[in-house]
């Protein structure tokens, strides 16, 4: 049923850790990105590394022959981030594990491990930390179900699915049995089982430790290993979803492969993210919600259905039935997902409207006016320029949104606010050519969309 790893990418796993594997993971991670709670940052490991490296070395060996380092050294701390303004009650944190430098460097080198095999064994209907797929993929995917379900004239299902905590109620033995199913040696999965099960908690209260606790199941906020195994999760509810295709039990969207052929679209999951296309049968969205079920009961990862959506794609006769068959809410093409609208129509000027605002939000943070011309021209090529990039990399952008993004763009650089006039003392043409041109470097949005749209070709 699980694709598997070849005995040659089982033996690659398993070397011997070298220095250059893991000063190769060093430098790749973002020194301050999060506090380590022994006080010493990665960017600490960074600058000393030639005086600690033996050390780390020592460590790593350790870990290689024993399966297991000291555990003082596994240890997090969790901080409390508030989700809102007015906390009213412990939903209202977001849980964040500050790790170990040594064991958070440990976990990138076993993550870079992972990554280089994941594509092997995850199934296409991921893209998300799997090399060589991207968050877009799944967006494109999905627009193409939607523009070929309507112009088959069929009515259909879209089920938009919210998964309740996802990394808190994740059952480890089921993780490690996929493990095995997909072919990873037992050294290997002894590594991933000591490192999401031996591991000392305690919460920061107020700047203080409230004692420390161990957990049996959920993978660590924060642990770089967390993302690549939860991927290795949501792989058997991909499966059995296929499996539940094959037996005729549920559907999907009929979508060109670009081959001359159909090909049968019935989910796509980006980490959480969630979506699966069904006709509007009432009896698949029973099977569906079996499938789900079983799903729960075997990872312990539950669906929240009250926060799913299940969104219509035509006339579809008794929706509210059929909402109540699954049990979530009722939701529509203007929902978005991964960042875009279910439904792009990209001559509409609400389409782009987020573009706009973002950079009208980021432009009254920053209160032009405070700033020297370097400082504006720096961010407008660091910060402005990108917010667009998103959208751009699968749109074509229309010349009135690429005219109301660049008069932003001069009002912010000369000095002016929204419709205040301000002189102008080099024309925008002149301005979007390269420096050694005469011009500021800033980029030509018509290009840069024409050359994001080229990769696709």
């Amino acid at each position: 049923m699980f694709d598997e790893l070849s005995g040659e990418e089982r033996s690659l796993l398993e070397q011997p850790f070298t220095e250059e594997e893991i000063e190769g993971a060093l430098s790749s991670c973002d020194g301050d990105k999060a506090p380590c709670p022994d006080g010493f940052s990665l960017a600490f490991f960074k600058h000393y590394w030639g005086v600690i490296r033996e050390d780390i070395m020592v460590v790593f060996r350790s870990f290689l022959e024993k399966g297991s380092f000291e555990r003082s050294l596994n240890a997090s701390f969790i901080a409390l981030i508030p989700k809102k303004e007015d906390v009213e009650n412990i939903k209202d944190f977001r849980p964040i594990s500050l790790v170990e430098g040594v064991d958070k460097l440990l976990a990138k080198v076993l993550a870079n491990g992972l990554k280089r095999v994941l594509g092997k064994v995850i199934s296409a209907s991921q893209n998300a930390f799997v090399g060589g797929r991207q968050i877009l993929d799944a967006v494109l995917v999905t627009n193409e179900c939607i523009d070929a379900r309507k112009k088959s004239g069929h009515n259909g299902l879209i089920c938009k699915l919210d998964i309740e905590k996802v990394y808190d109620h994740v059952n480890w033995d089921f993780l490690l049995s996929l493990l095995r199913k997909m072919g990873f040696g037992a050294r290997w999965r002894g590594w991933m089982g000591w490192c999401i099960s031996m591991v000392s908690m305690s919460v920061l209260v107020n700047g203080s430790l409230i004692g420390f606790f161990g957990t049996s199941r959920d993978l660590r906020q924060g642990d770089l290993l967390s993302p690549f195994l939860f991927v290795v999760i949501m792989e058997a509810l991909s499966k059995m979803l296929a499996k539940a295709v094959e037996g005729g039990l549920l559907g999907g969207f009929n979508v060109s492969n670009g081959l001359g052929g159909n090909s049968v679209i019935n989910h796509l999951l980006f980490a959480d993210d969630t979506l699966m296309f069904y006709g509007v049968e009432d009896q698949q969205l029973r099977y569906l919600r079996s499938v789900l079920l079983c799903f729960e009961a075997v990872s312990g990862l539950k669906v929240n259905l009250i926060k799913s959506e299940l969104i219509p794609i035509g006339e579809v006769q008794g929706i509210e039935e059929l909402r109540w068959t699954l049990g979530c809410r009722l939701g529509s093409l203007s929902s978005a997902y991964l960042g875009l609208p279910l439904e792009a129509f990209l001559r509409s000027k609400s389409f782009w409207d987020p573009v706009i605002d973002h950079f009208q939000k980021r432009l009254a943070g920053w209160k032009g006016e405070y700033l020297s011309k370097g400082g504006k021209l720096t961010l407008i090529k660091s910060t402005l320029s990108s917010l667009s990039t998103y959208f751009m990399s699968l749109f074509l952008i229309p010349c009135s949104v690429v005219r109301r993004l660049e008069k932003l763009q001069r009002n912010f650089l000369w000095g002016g606010w929204e419709d205040e006039r301000k002189m102008h003392f080099m024309g925008w043409e002149r301005i979007k050519h390269p420096i050694w041109e005469g011009g500021l470097g800033i980029k030509d949005l018509r290009t840069f969309n024409k050359a994001l749209l080229g990769k696709w070709l």
